[in-house]
């Protein structure tokens, strides 16, 4: 998946999925070329430091110019504040000062953290489940992972079913699910389909 020449990118529902803003402030924020749009198949990706961006928007919640939103996305840009040690502000004017929190910090991490982990942890294969999503060398598929942590279960208790998978694999397979929900079929619970996640104990390990 592709990554810009320093910032890892993410999709627009991986993006709102990270940064807990609604889609439509995301699309906004595109239409209004506040956040820059990076087009590759046939998708639209944004770089990790532009959910920071949409994530500081959204915690601000007020009315503000697109020319001021741009500013603020250009700050972002030149100066990285997610990188400083120290409390980033910006100046809007003698009334209004933009504050980097570290809230929003963690949410640039988390983007970036994700679409690493994504990398490493999510697999889609057409001899694997049909090309649905699974965490890697592994027939457990992302969808039914989500499916089981809606119904009650938490990591550990996949952990405990599952031992040869780390959790990050199955919190990095919650997120995607969220982000990449199944299209043209209804989702069905986990007891009722995925054999990856049956009770009766884990598939071996491909590979």
């Amino acid at each position: 998946m592709p990554k810009t020449a320093t910032n890892p990118m993410l999709t627009r529902r991986e993006a709102v999925e990270i940064a807990h803003v609604p889609l439509g402030a995301l699309d906004k924020a595109i239409e209004q070329k506040i956040v820059t749009v990076h087009r590759r198949r046939d998708r639209s990706w944004l770089a990790s430091e532009d959910v920071g961006v949409i994530a500081l928007l959204q915690k601000m919640a007020l009315p503000m110019p697109v020319t001021v939103k741009r500013k603020i996305r250009r700050w972002v840009r030149e100066t990285e504040p997610y990188r400083a040690e120290h409390a980033a502000e910006l100046q809007i004017s003698d009334a209004l000062v933009v504050r980097w929190s570290p809230e929003v910090s963690a949410t640039v991490h988390a983007a970036e953290s994700y679409a690493r982990l994504r990398e490493q942890w999510i697999e889609t294969d057409p001899h694997i489940k049909g090309g649905e999503p699974v965490i890697s060398g592994t027939r457990i598929g992302a969808r039914a992972v989500a499916q089981r942590i809606e119904h009650g279960d938490t990591i550990q208790t996949l952990i405990e079913d599952y031992p040869h998978v780390p959790g990050e694999a199955f919190q990095t397979a919650c997120t995607y699910a969220k982000a990449h929900p199944r299209r043209g079929r209804p989702t069905r619970p986990w007891r009722d389909g995925d054999e990856a996640l049956d009770r009766r104990g884990p598939l071996p390990v491909i590979g």
